[in-house]
């Protein structure tokens, strides 16, 4: 089952998706791509926004696509959010309810420079929680630095512009051969057709391989709650 862990297609809920028309078209373009699922994953920046707003926040945009979209035939909807790593987020009371819907699986953004120890350790401290946290796009941070995290047992998700043009995939698709990237993603703002493309193209460039890391996703999300209820869910899925 191919599955987008990484999107912004909740209106108004950041700067990904302005409206539900939007989302529409966001999950169209992705439902026409053959995508199955999507995790919606709006930004969480510890430092602006407290959990209690940005999950009323959310409610407000998920209650906007349950009443106004036909979900039944789009692709299933996986709310989330994509976490900013500050030092001491491990200590923020509920930061659980960050986590993908009915899962322990968190997605958390590191800062493009400055990893301290503070901060590797904050990462480290979020998996003693009892939390999954996956790193989101490591294609654009040093991957020694990224390297020193998945050795101690975090997990990673790529995005598609890793697989573009002259790029060198060599170490992605190691790090998925290994089971440390376990996740790929368009990280789609907005609904433009050729930011998808490249969604397309990654799974393309890995074959196989992208298999590989859609099935890992997939165990991932055994327990995710969907944006709309599981009989309907069912219905949804390719046969």
């Amino acid at each position: 089952m191919i599955i987008d862990f990484h999107a912004h297609i909740l209106p108004r809920c950041d700067h990904g998706c302005h409206s539900s028309v939007m989302a529409l078209a966001q999950l169209s373009l992705m439902k026409s791509a053959g995508t199955a699922a999507v995790v919606a994953t709006p930004h969480f920046y510890p430092n602006e926004d407290s959990i209690t707003s940005f999950l009323a926040a959310r409610e407000g945009a998920l209650d906007a696509m349950r009443e106004k979209l036909p979900l039944e035939a789009l692709p299933t909807v996986y709310p989330a959010a994509e976490v900013l790593v500050c030092e001491g987020l491990h200590k923020m009371k509920d930061i659980e309810s960050l986590a993908i819907s009915g899962t322990n699986v968190i997605l958390l953004e590191m800062p493009f420079r400055n990893w301290s120890e503070g901060l590797i350790n904050t990462v480290l401290g979020v998996k003693d929680r009892g939390l999954v946290p996956v790193l989101a796009h490591i294609n654009r941070y040093d991957l020694e630095k990224v390297e020193l995290l998945l050795d101690k047992g975090i997990l990673a998700q790529v995005n598609a512009e890793a697989f573009g043009p002259f790029k060198n995939v060599k170490r992605y698709v190691e790090l998925i051969r290994e089971g440390k990237v376990v996740a790929l993603g368009s990280d789609l703002h907005e609904a433009k057709r050729a930011d998808y493309k490249r969604f397309l193209h990654m799974q393309k460039k890995l074959g196989t391989l992208a298999d590989t890391a859609f099935a890992k996703t997939e165990e991932l999300l055994k327990n995710a709650t969907p944006l709309y209820p599981a009989e309907r869910e069912k219905e949804a899925q390719p046969v």
